[in-house]
């Protein structure tokens, strides 16, 4: 029963595997695209784009693999029920409810894996990707310093940048600071780089020479230099502050609030939020659970079940549109998330109803005696 148990996993995970990849994959490069602008627009390098993106999975994988599940468990269970596998194991006396626990057993681990990301890798990947995001936009981005202009920034500082070439190196320099009340600086360099600090891009300047002037007494102050180092706060004192979204709060931010805190809609909103994450290891479950009694409801027929997978994937899709269009509608109206979990309840006992013993194949018995 081991092997058994074994051999129906590996059929069912294959396809589930290559489901789920191919769904991830085409939306994980749809979703990534948005990032493109802001490789252009805030000069984000190739490595954070691919690491940003990469944080997108966690919020991918819970929507697609249930998807995958279904898939791979009815083409696994349909591909056993053609080959007659399905009908010599109930020959040899496993019961539908045996036949399905190797895809139970798969659904189990799928679920466990969903509510892990849906619970605590989707709220910290979502957070984790938004700072990345709002420090390129507002601490390192680059954007502003464009070759042969002069470009002011927010901070009443003026720089001007004759050439760049990779790597942050700039070449013709020069920079009038007026960001000190009373004085303006006006720094000129035949090189700099670009420093990407923690607390903000800094240029270091090379072989360059420092004039200050003082706008009470007029006097001018040169200082030449090898190096020196200028910060540049791209947003000032007004600088943004960001705010966290919904989708970045763990299962226990979403359930263990005080709803004095917020506001009616927002309250709701939330709440909708916690709700959906735990529905979804549960679509896992009733997926599964519909892939398998879709092949094992009904008696055995050479001709196929065509007609059956049919209405198994019709249901499926509707059961999938009915979710998310409930836990959209939840976000108004509390009311929703119960529908949620008890359309999900049904589906799954709908399903173990359809395979209980006597619904479909019956049981072999003895052969009859001969007269």
């Amino acid at each position: 029963m081991r092997h058994l148990t074994g051999y129906m996993i590996r059929a069912a995970a294959g396809p589930t595997a290559f489901v789920t990849m191919v769904l991830t994959g085409i939306i994980w490069i749809l979703q990534a695209l948005r990032f493109v602008d802001e490789i252009i627009n805030y000069d984000m390098s190739m490595g954070a784009f691919f690491y940003i993106s990469f944080l997108l999975l966690p919020q991918l994988l819970p929507v697609t693999l249930p998807i995958g599940l279904f898939c791979g468990m009815l083409y696994a269970y349909w591909r056993m029920s053609s080959d007659s596998e399905l009908v010599v194991m109930r020959a040899a006396g496993l019961s539908r409810m045996a036949l399905a626990g190797p895809g139970l057993l798969l659904a189990g681990f799928c679920a466990v894996f969903v509510a892990s990301m849906t619970f605590y890798f989707m709220p910290m990947a979502n957070s984790t990707m938004r700072d990345t995001r709002f420090a390129w936009k507002y601490i390192y981005s680059t954007v502003v310093l464009r070759e042969g202009a002069f470009t002011p920034l927010k901070t009443r500082l003026t720089v001007y940048v004759a050439e760049r070439r990779s790597g942050g190196e700039l070449h013709g320099l020069l920079i009038h600071d007026e960001r000190e009340p009373g004085k303006s600086v006006t720094m000129m360099a035949e090189q700099g780089t670009l420093i990407r600090a923690e607390e903000g891009p800094k240029i270091l300047l090379l072989n360059g020479n420092r004039q200050e002037k003082d706008h009470e007494s007029g006097n001018i102050n040169v200082l030449y230099f090898d190096r020196y180092n200028v910060e540049i706060d791209l947003v000032g004192s007004n600088a943004p502050v960001r705010v966290a979204k919904i989708e970045e709060r763990t299962i226990e931010d979403l359930f263990l609030i005080d709803p004095g805190d917020f506001d009616r809609a927002t309250y709701h909103r939330i709440q909708a939020e916690g709700h959906k994450r735990v529905a979804l290891p549960l679509l896992t479950i009733a997926f599964a659970l519909m892939a398998i009694a879709t092949v094992l409801y009904g008696e055995f027929d050479r001709r196929g079940v065509g007609a059956r997978i049919w209405v198994g994937c019709l249901s499926a899709g509707l059961l999938q549109a009915a979710v998310l269009g409930l836990t959209q509608a939840a976000a108004t109206e509390p009311f929703f998330n119960t529908l949620v979990y008890v359309l999900l309840l049904a589906a799954i006992a709908g399903s173990l109803f359809l395979m209980r013993a006597g619904a479909g194949m019956p049981t072999p018995g003895p052969a009859p005696m001969a007269a």
